[in-house]
C-alpha cells in the first residue's frame, strides 16, 4: 500500500462545516436555559405571592372561628350552672357565624347529674334555623372521640385532624377545641367549633377560578384551564382541603399517591410540607409534573400548595427554544443543498463498494469488489472488506460445524432432563383416593439437569417420604441424583426404618464414589393411622413443623451426607405429626437463593413467609406460596442452584 495522499475523512468533515453544527447549538442551548430561569424566577414569585394571599385568606377565617370560640367559652363559664341558657348561646353562636358547620360541648361525666353521664348540645343550622339537640350517648361517647381527649389535655385552643362526624353535622370536619372551665377553673367540659373540610375545598375552588381575586394568572386563562390548583395538608399528611373532594378528603393520606419508582421528591415534598417548611419542588402527581410552591398556614400546624404544571410554566421558553430550532434547522437545510452535490462526488466509490457488500452479507463471499484507485481511506476499507471476505468464508465453515454440535449436545440434555423428571412424582394430587393425607413438591434446576431429589410411596398405611441434594450441579450431579431415587424406591418397598435404609444406600454410593460427589439425604416415616413418625437425617437442613400458623425446625441429628464414609451409624428419631399439622421440607436452594445484591433468602425469610400462611392452606398453596417469595425475592437474579420444596400435610384423625 502506497503513501496516502489525500485525507477522505479531512475533506468531509471542511464540507459538513461541524463549526456552524457546534456554534448553533450552543446558542440555542444558552437562549433556552436563560429563557426558562427568568420565567421560571417570574412565575414562582407570582405563585409564592398568591400563597402568601390565599394562606392570610384562610387564616383570617379561622382566627374568627377561634375568636368566636374563646367568647363562647368565656359566656359557658358566666351560665355554666344553667344549661339552658347555655344552649340558647350554642344557637345564638350558630346563627351568627356563618362559617361554622355546627359547634358543641361536650362535657365531662355526670357534669350535670339531671342530665346523665353524656351531656352534648350540639347546634347546627337545619332549614335555615339554628337546632340545638344533645347528641351524647353511649353509643356516641364522645368521652373517647380525638377532639375531645385533647380538648380535654390542652391549655388552649387546638385544630383537630380530620375526621367525619356521624352523629353532629353529618360530614368530613376539622374542630377548634377549647377546654370549658366554671368560675373556679375547673374542667366542666370542651367546646368544639366544626369547620366542614367541603368548606374549605369551597375556598380553594372559588380563589383558583377568579384570577380577578388575586391576579396571579397568566395568559388569561382560569387556573383549572391551565390545570393549576391548590390543597392543604395536616401535620400527618392528611388532606385538609383539595378541589376535588370526592377523591381526596376524608379517604386518602397525600403520601399513598406517590407513583411507584418515582416517590423520592414526591415523599420529600410531603414531608417538607408536614414539617411547616416553605419551598418549591417539581414531583409527578397524577401522571403529569407539577411545579409546586408551599407555605405554612399560620398557627394552624396546616401546610398549602399550589401545583402548576411545568408545562404552563416553561411554555414561553419552550416556544422560543422551538423558534431558535426551526431556523437552526433551516440554515441547515441549507447547508446541507450546497453541500450534497459535493459530497455525493466524493462518495460515488463507497455507493460501489456499499453494493459489493450488501451482496456478500446476502452470503455471496466470492462477490468481486470495485477497483478503487484512489489512495485513501476508502482504498483502506476496500482492502478490508477483502479480507473480511475471508474470514468470513472459514467463521461460517466452524459455526456450521459448532452449531451442528450444540444442538445435538442440546438435544441430549432434553432427553436427559424427561428422564430425570420422569423419576420424580408426576401426578398431583398424588394419592387422590385418600383423604388422610395432602402432599406436593416440585423441582427448579438451575441447570437443564440438576441434583436434587424428593421421592414417596404408601406402604401398608406408611408414607416413605425423601429430599436430597447432590453436591455438584448439570449432568454429574444428575446421574447420582437418578441412583439415590432408584434405590430409595427399591429399599422402601421392604419397609426397613429410615435409618438403615440410609445406611444401605451410603455404603453402596460410598464404595463407588470416586468423584467423591455427596448427597445431603432426608428419609421419612409417617404412619397415617397413629401420626408417628420415624426419620433419619443425613447432613440436610431439618424440615419445619407448621400447626396453627406456629412453625419450629423438627429436631434432626446431623449426621454425614450420603457417600462421605462407608460404614457410618445413622441415628434414629422419632415424633408425633398432629392432625393438620404440616411438614416443610426443602433444599439449600431455598435458603442460599441470592438476589443481585448477594443478600441470601435464608431461614428467617423461611420462617416469616409460612407465618402470613393461613392454617387452612393446602400444601400446594403451601409450596407455590414459598416459590413466589424466592421468585419475588430474587428478582432478575440467575437461579445459582436447584431449589427443591416437598410438603407433607396430615389430614387423619388420630390421639
Amino acid at each position: 500500500m502506497g503513501k496516502l495522499i489525500k485525507s477522505f475523512s479531512g475533506r468531509l468533515i471542511r464540507i459538513i462545516m461541524a463549526i456552524f453544527l457546534v456554534s448553533m447549538a450552543v446558542a440555542s442551548l444558552l437562549a433556552f436555559t436563560i429563557t426558562t430561569t427568568g420565567v421560571y424566577s417570574s412565575m414562582k414569585e407570582h405563585y409564592v405571592d398568591a400563597i402568601g394571599y390565599i394562606s392570610r385568606y384562610i387564616t383570617s377565617n379561622l382566627e374568627k372561628v377561634e375568636i368566636s370560640a374563646v367568647n363562647v367559652a368565656d359566656e359557658v363559664q358566666w351560665y355554666i350552672n344553667s344549661p339552658d341558657d347555655i344552649i340558647k348561646t350554642l344557637a345564638s353562636e350558630i346563627e351568627m357565624n356563618k362559617n361554622l358547620t355546627g359547634c358543641g360541648i361536650g362535657f365531662i361525666p355526670d357534669y350535670y347529674p339531671s342530665k346523665g353521664k353524656w351531656f352534648e348540645p350540639y347546634a347546627q343550622i337545619i332549614d335555615g334555623k339554628p337546632h340545638v339537640a344533645d347528641i351524647g350517648s353511649s353509643q356516641h361517647d364522645y368521652h373517647k372521640a380525638e377532639w375531645f381527649v385533647s380538648g380535654l389535655a390542652s391549655k388552649g385552643g387546638s385544630w383537630t385532624s380530620p375526621y367525619l362526624d356521624k352523629e353532629g353535622a353529618g360530614t368530613l370536619l376539622c374542630t377548634y377545641t377549647l377546654p370549658i372551665t366554671d368560675t373556679k377553673g375547673v374542667l366542666a367540659g370542651v367546646f368544639g367549633a366544626d369547620i366542614s373540610l367541603e368548606w374549605l375545598a369551597n375556598i380553594l375552588h372559588d380563589i383558583d377560578v377568579n384570577e380577578n381575586e388575586i391576579g396571579f394568572l397568566p395568559s388569561g386563562l382560569s387556573a383549572l384551564d391551565q390545570g393549576i390548583y391548590s390543597f392543604i395538608l395536616g401535620p400527618e399528611g392528611e388532606f385538609i382541603a383539595h378541589p376535588d373532594k370526592e377523591r381526596y378528603l376524608g379517604k386518602h393520606n397525600f403520601f399513598e399517591y406517590a407513583e411507584p419508582g418515582k416517590s423520592d421528591k414526591y415523599t420529600r415534598l410531603g414531608r417538607a410540607m408536614c414539617a411547616g417548611k416553605s419551598g418549591d419542588e417539581i414531583v409527578r402527581m397524577d401522571g403529569r409534573k407539577y411545579s409546586v410552591f408551599y407555605a405554612p398556614v399560620s398557627d394552624t400546624g396546616w401546610s398549602m400548595a399550589i401545583a402548576v404544571p411545568v408545562r404552563s410554566l416553561l411554555g414561553p421558553a419552550l416556544v422560543l427554544g422551538s423558534l431558535i430550532l426551526i431556523l437552526m434547522l433551516i440554515g441547515l437545510l441549507s447547508v446541507y443543498t450546497i453541500c450534497s452535490r459535493a459530497i455525493r462526488r466524493f462518495t460515488k466509490p463507497l455507493v460501489q463498494l456499499a453494493g459489493s457488500a450488501t451482496e456478500v452479507a446476502h452470503g455471496k463471499f466470492d462477490t468481486k469488489l470495485p477497483e478503487i484507485s484512489s489512495e485513501d481511506e476508502i482504498r483502506l476499507l476496500r482492502d478490508s472488506f477483502d479480507n473480511m471476505q475471508h474470514s468470513l468464508s472459514k467463521y461460517i465453515a466452524d459455526l456450521t460445524e459448532t452449531t451442528a454440535q450444540k444442538a445435538s449436545m442440546e438435544n441430549e440434555l432434553d432427553v436427559a432432563r424427561n428422564i430425570q423428571m420422569s423419576m420424580l412424582p408426576m401426578t398431583w394430587p398424588a394419592f387422590p383416593d385418600r383423604s388422610d393425607i395432602d402432599i406436593w413438591g416440585g423441582i427448579t434446576p438451575a441447570k437443564a439437569v440438576g441434583g436434587d431429589l424428593f421421592d414417596f410411596c404408601l406402604r401398608e398405611n406408611k408414607l416413605f417420604f425423601c429430599i436430597g441434594d447432590v453436591s455438584g450441579k448439570g449432568v454429574p450431579a444428575s446421574l447420582v441424583m437418578a441412583v439415590i431415587s432408584s434405590m430409595f424406591r427399591t429399599l422402601s418397598a421392604s419397609g426397613d426404618a429410615p435409618d438403615k435404609l440410609i445406611t444401605v444406600i451410603n455404603d453402596s454410593v460410598s464404595d463407588r464414589n470416586d468423584n467423591l460427589m455427596f448427597v445431603t439425604f432426608f428419609v421419612g416415616e409417617l404412619d397415617l393411622q397413629t401420626g408417628d413418625l420415624k426419620y433419619c437425617n443425613a447432613g440436610h437442613n431439618a424440615p419445619i413443623v407448621l400447626k396453627d400458623g406456629v412453625q419450629k425446625m423438627l429436631e434432626a441429628d446431623a449426621n454425614i451426607p450420603v457417600g462421605v464414609k462407608s460404614g457410618w451409624n445413622y441415628s434414629l428419631q422419632q415424633a408425633k405429626l398432629s392432625s393438620g399439622s404440616s411438614l416443610f421440607l426443602y433444599t439449600d436452594g431455598l435458603t442460599e437463593a441470592t438476589r443481585a445484591d448477594g443478600t441470601l433468602f435464608g431461614e428467617e425469610r423461611i420462617f416469616s413467609s409460612l407465618a402470613s400462611l393461613k392454617a387452612s392452606s393446602s400444601s400446594r398453596d403451601i409450596s407455590e406460596y414459598m416459590k413466589s417469595k424466592v421468585r419475588e425475592f430474587v428478582g432478575e437474579a440467575e437461579q445459582s442452584d436447584d431449589l427443591t420444596i416437598l410438603v407433607i400435610k396430615a389430614l387423619y384423625t388420630n390421639k
